[in-house]
């Protein structure tokens, strides 16, 4: 027997085994056996099992024209550690590359997981979280743009002062969408409670930006305020009044460097007639922001999300800030003595200044673990009440949850007959495992401690036995 028109010897893709191809083969087993060695001996070796790197077999192996396939040879060719089976949950990627069979190796890593997860979110591959707060970036965009050009060409304070927030809310907006993403994420080694807390983190930065947004708002309006006010100080009677007005109008330059360090906003001309049809962009902007309010809050609200609600009342606060810049331009435009103008800034500043310390506060307690409120703790003890029976579930006690980010981590107490076998006390905590996941779907990990209590006795809220009764 001899050899005729051997052609490749080849890994197949996917299945590390190595193929022979040819026309026809007709040979001794031993022959074959020396030419396959010889053939084998000048692939590149894959690295050990443990090495945790990742074996790519030469492109150029797998293109046989005219084939027929035969495996000799098995065996594992890839292996990554670390990794899990979601793309999304890839901290980095690893290629390589052959330019021959024997030699011209390259090895390239493209980083950024949550660069590359940004990325895709932008590009509207992502889940209703990403889209909306998308949806929000684009309108912040435009308002913001709008509004501030608006502002400086109808001589309208308000509706500077009104651009600038919605320019704060694109960085929010950015914040929002990488915390969101990043939340998603599988539990790993190094966070084996999941990435809940990005989410916190992101509630904070967000309503540390409104708390920054509403101190600008407040002074860039109470500068305004000075100026509308200071050519009446001339005008009024020695006294206490005077001299409180005199020290205010001096504090206007401290507060004007303070402004121009911190914001590049474009004054409006004040010697200028404010013109009334900045009304109508402030109206378009009322409108808008609502809008983008309730739709974003239905989101947090179906995503248990704590982030998409802070960026749901970023965008509220928004739709309040024009609305008082609404009726401040109408107020201004009706009557021209009153500095309505200014005053309703200062007014926008504080409600925002309110929802960014109230959000700042509920993330306070969950970067600290504070517990979840009573009324929560009772909804979580009343999903039980059903399972409660003689002879398997006692009771339930010491009910307790902290939040983590969207996600709620539960622990409690069962009580259960001390005669009980641990396979039936193993199937009572898995129906109440159940029973609260099933109730809530923001619980992600329900502990149970099974507490064994004899015939005859009773245990209080702190786990002490009575007496027989």
């Amino acid at each position: 027997m001899r050899v005729q028109g051997l052609r490749h010897l080849v890994p197949q893709p996917n299945s590390g085994c190595l193929l022979a191809t040819s026309s026809s083969l007709h040979t001794r087993p031993s022959r074959l056996r020396n030419i396959s060695s010889r053939v084998y001996n000048t692939l590149p070796r894959r690295p050990p099992i443990n090495s945790g790197a990742l074996y790519s077999p030469p492109s150029s192996l797998y293109h046989a024209p005219n084939t027929t396939w035969t495996g000799i040879m098995s065996g594992t060719l890839t292996q990554r550690r670390g990794h899990t089976n979601k793309a999304e949950e890839h901290d980095h990627d690893h290629g390589h590359s052959h330019s021959g069979l024997f030699h011209s190796h390259s090895h390239s890593h493209a980083h950024g997981g949550e660069a590359g997860e940004i990325i895709k979110a932008l590009s509207g591959a992502g889940d209703a979280g990403s889209r909306i707060t998308l949806i929000g970036l684009a309108s912040n965009v435009v308002l913001s743009a709008t509004k501030g050009i608006a502002g400086v060409y109808l001589n309208s304070a308000a509706l500077v002062a009104d651009a600038a927030h919605s320019l704060s809310d694109l960085m929010g907006d950015f914040v929002t969408l990488a915390c969101w993403k990043i939340s998603r994420r599988a539990p790993t080694d190094a966070y084996p409670y999941g990435y809940g807390k990005f989410e916190t983190l992101g509630t904070t930065v967000v309503s540390l930006i409104l708390v920054g947004g509403a101190a600008a708002i407040g002074l860039h309006s109470y500068t305004m305020l000075l100026d509308a006010l200071s050519p009446n100080i001339g005008t009024m009677q020695p006294g206490p009044m005077h001299d409180l007005m005199q020290f205010l109008v001096g504090t206007k330059e401290s507060v004007g460097q303070v402004l121009s360090h911190t914001h590049g906003h474009a004054h409006v001309d004040e010697s200028a007639v404010l013109d009334p049809n900045a009304a109508w962009f402030a109206l378009a902007s009322v409108v808008v922001k609502e809008w983008n309010y309730r739709s974003t809050k239905v989101v947090a609200d179906e995503m248990k999300s704590p982030v998409l609600l802070a960026n749901a009342y970023h965008h509220r606060s928004d739709a309040y800030s024009s609305l008082v810049t609404l009726l401040a331009i109408i107020g201004t435009w009706a009557v021209p003595t009153l500095p309505l103008d200014p005053l309703g800034g200062m007014l926008v500043s504080l409600l925002i200044l309110q929802q960014g310390v109230s959000l700042c506060h509920s993330a306070f307690g969950d970067f600290t673990d504070a517990g979840v409120s009573p009324s929560t703790r009772k909804e979580l003890s009343e999903l039980l009440d059903p399972l409660v029976q003689p002879r398997s579930l006692l009771g339930v006690r010491n009910v307790r949850a902290v939040k983590s980010g969207s996600l709620m981590f539960v622990d409690l107490t069962a009580d259960v007959p001390a005669a009980m076998t641990v396979l039936d006390a193993h199937e009572v905590e898995k129906r109440v495992r159940d029973a609260i996941m099933e109730g809530r779907s923001e619980v992600k990990e329900v502990r149970v401690h099974l507490h064994a209590v004899e015939e005859g006795q009773s245990t209080d809220e702190n786990g002490k036995t009575d007496l027989p009764c």
